[in-house]
């Protein structure tokens, strides 16, 4: 297994019978997942709950197989969500991988990805606060999601990077010829070093008639660990004015992290739009097991082979 977590586990607090378990379930399934994925082998509830207690984060097998099992219910669910894609199998009280993780690099790019919640000292070194390649790959891997689960959709990346610097002026004309829509003020909201105010991904709808009024998403791909604080991008209150839309759009956010039910329904209502979390994205499975396009693939494992490399393991 993956070394034992260094954020969001810790001993549980309380006496018996008010135990509180002081682990948050989604970086602990993070953890399971990262652990059966990356080390191509089978874990048991046993072998987690001994874990636990060698550790001594539990001093209870009992207490320790509560929260296990708690886990195992809340992997299951995750898994549902992509049916026949999932990379795991459950065989009783065991999680095994299918495949090498090689063989579904977008599901394992996506569990990278959250390692940084799991444990903080690897991202920091391995990082350097850099994101722009991660965040390239993500975006593309965002929209070919989109692409695969919404026949008709078309998708329109901005490309925005600090590598890649286009201009406020030239993504705004890219949109409105493709909407339609009349540009508006654009000198106040640009940058002199290039931006893209946010927008990451345009969604959006067309007719045949080639008239403004279709549905349209506004979306932020945030593939970093302080995604929290990137739910107000985009701004409406800038894109309104930067273009003329005759009918309101609505914002998106993408993420690679697993949201568990009740932070996802308080996340939405933060991004008032859509919110793609780690299983909605994969979900595109369901409609194309073909539906990451080959080269986008090979960067994906040529992206994390060598970060894979410095994941610590744990040791019995």
């Amino acid at each position: 297994m993956l070394a034992l977590l260094t954020s969001g586990f810790s001993r549980p607090t309380g006496t018996s019978p008010e135990i509180a378990h002081n682990i948050r379930l989604d970086i602990f399934c993070d953890w399971i997942e990262g652990s059966v994925l990356f080390n191509n082998a089978p874990i048991s509830k046993i072998d987690v709950v001994e874990i636990l207690t060698e550790m001594g984060i539990y001093n209870n097998s009992d207490l320790a197989l509560n929260i296990v099992n708690e886990a195992w219910s809340e992997l299951k669910r995750r898994l549902g969500c992509i049916e026949k894609g999932s990379p795991f199998s459950f065989i009783r009280q065991n999680i095994k991988s299918r495949y090498p993780w090689q063989e579904n690099p977008a599901h394992s790019f996506c569990v990278l990805l959250s390692m940084p919640q799991c444990y903080k000292d690897w991202s920091t070194a391995l990082f350097r606060n850099d994101y722009n390649e991660q965040g390239q790959l993500f975006e593309s891997l965002t929209k070919a999601s989109i692409e695969n689960q919404f026949p008709g959709w078309a998708v329109y990346q901005t490309g925005w990077s600090s590598t890649n610097v286009v201009k406020l002026s030239e993504i705004v004309d890219e949109i409105a010829n493709r909407l339609g829509e009349i540009k508006g003020e654009i000198e106040p909201w640009e940058n002199p070093g290039g931006n893209e105010a946010g927008l990451d991904l345009l969604c959006y709808r067309p007719f045949s008639d080639n008239r403004v009024g279709v549905p349209v998403y506004l979306m932020q791909c945030a593939s970093g660990k302080n995604w929290i604080y990137k739910l107000h991008e985009p701004d409406l209150n800038v894109w309104t004015k930067i273009i003329l839309f005759a009918a309101m759009p609505r914002k998106a956010l993408a993420i690679p992290f697993a949201l568990l039910d009740a932070e996802f329904k308080q996340r939405c209502n933060r991004v008032n739009g859509m919110l793609f979390d780690r299983y909605r994205l994969l979900a595109a499975v369901n409609h194309n097991r073909k539906w990451v396009p080959d080269f986008l693939e090979t960067e994906i494992v040529d992206w994390i082979t060598p970060r894979l490399q410095t994941l610590q393991r744990y040791n019995t």
